[in-house]
C-alpha cells in the first residue's frame, strides 16, 4: 500500500513548456499537487490538459522548465525512468491490448516500486474485472475497459496517478463507480492528478481545480469555492 499522506508538494510543475514537433503547446504551466491530494485540470478541448500529463511523464518530443517529484527534478529523464520514480499514467485511449485477456492486461506493466495493489485488492475495487478475468480485453464494455486501465497501473507501485478523462463516454452509473474508486484510492494514500471535462464530476472527487487556457494555468479554485465560481467556470469552459 502507498505510504500515508505527507505534507508538502509531491508534484511541482514550474514554467513547463512543451512542443509536438514545431507546435508549441504548453506556454509556462505552473501548479503543484500535495501528497494525498486529488487535483483536477479543467479546460476546453485543446487547452493543453492531456499534453500536461504527457509532459510530466516525458512522453512529448520536446519539453523544458521544471517538473519535480518529491523535490527531484525529472525534466531531463526519459519516460521509463520517470515511471520508476512512482508515476503512472492512465491515458484517455486506455491502451487495452486486444490480444490479451483481462488477467494478462493486468499483469503486463512491470512493478516499479514496492506498494502496488495485489490482484485481490484490485478486484475489491473492480469486482467486474474478476468476473471477466479471461475475457479478451477489447470485448469488455467501455466502463470495464476503463476499470481495467486504472487497475493495471495500481499494480505497479506508483503512488502518483495521472488519469486522463476517466469518465469520458461512460454511463452515469459507471461514472459514479469511477468516482467511488478515486475516493477509495485517496483514502489509501494515492495522489491523483485528473484531467476532466466534466467539472460536475470533478467537484465530487477533487480537493482543488486548476483551470487551463491556451497552454497555461489561468486560475486555481479550491473545491469549497466551486459554487461561488460557477459563473466564471461556465465562461472559461464554454459550458
Amino acid at each position: 500500500m502507498p505510504e500515508p499522506a505527507r505534507t508538502g508538494a509531491m508534484l511541482s510543475v514550474r514554467d513547463l513548456q512543451s512542443w509536438y514537433g514545431e507546435s508549441h503547446i504548453l506556454h509556462g504551466v505552473n501548479f503543484e499537487v500535495a501528497h494525498g491530494e486529488v487535483v483536477t485540470l479543467l479546460g476546453r478541448n485543446g487547452a493543453g490538459k492531456t499534453t500536461t500529463l504527457k509532459s510530466i511523464m516525458g512522453m512529448v518530443s520536446q519539453r523544458k522548465g521544471s517538473v519535480k517529484l518529491d523535490g527531484k527534478e525529472t525534466i531531463g529523464l526519459a519516460s521509463n525512468h520517470i515511471a520508476r520514480l512512482g508515476i503512472a499514467i492512465c491515458p484517455e485511449e486506455r491502451g487495452i491490448f486486444s490480444s490479451l485477456d483481462v488477467e494478462e492486461n493486468l499483469l503486463l506493466p512491470p512493478r516499479v516500486k514496492a506498494g502496488g495493489l495485489s490482484m485481490e485488492e484490485i478486484f475489491e475495487l473492480f469486482p467486474n474485472l474478476k468476473e471477466r478475468l479471461h475475457s479478451q480485453g477489447t470485448k469488455l464494455s467501455g466502463g470495464e475497459q476503463q476499470m481495467l486501465a486504472i487497475g493495471r497501473i495500481l499494480r505497479t507501485g506508483a503512488d502518483l496517478l495521472l488519469l486522463d478523462e476517466p469518465t469520458e463516454g461512460l454511463a452515469p452509473v459507471i461514472v459514479q463507480q469511477i468516482g467511488r474508486t478515486i475516493g477509495a484510492l485517496k483514502k489509501r494514500g494515492f495522489t491523483i492528478l485528473l484531467v476532466e471535462q466534466n467539472f460536475r464530476f470533478a467537484a465530487t472527487v477533487a480537493d482543488r481545480h486548476y483551470v487551463m487556457e491556451r497552454g497555461q494555468v489561468v486560475d486555481m479554485i479550491p473545491n469549497a469555492e466551486l459554487d461561488a465560481n460557477m459563473q466564471k467556470l461556465h465562461e472559461m469552459l464554454g459550458v
